[in-house]
């Protein structure tokens, strides 16, 4: 249940960041996207805890099984990241003028 809870979370994270990128807060959108990531890491744990609590294998978080899971997590994180570096050359483009 918390998997699907920090996913959510993750994921509005992600959005809000994006958003506060688009409408020039860049502070706020480093701190959204930086929230994202231990967030996004921590929805990866709980999805493992689940799959061995299942029984099932836990090779690259079930891949095999469930593709889509880390597929979406690697997208999450990547967005996560990227929005970072973004945020952090508009606050120091701004710091320079």
């Amino acid at each position: 249940m918390e998997t699907i809870l920090f996913g959510t979370l993750a994921l509005t994270l992600a959005i809000i960041s994006v958003c506060c990128l688009y409408y020039k807060k860049a502070i706020f959108s480093l701190i959204c996207s930086i929230g994202s990531i231990p967030v996004t890491y921590f929805v990866g744990y709980c999805w493992r805890e689940m799959l061995i609590a299942s029984g099932k294998n836990t090779a690259l978080l079930g891949f095999n099984r469930y593709p889509l899971v880390v597929i979406i997590l690697a997208v999450l994180l990547i967005v996560a990241f990227v929005v970072s570096i973004v945020s952090i050359i508009k606050i120091i483009k701004r710091i320079i003028k």
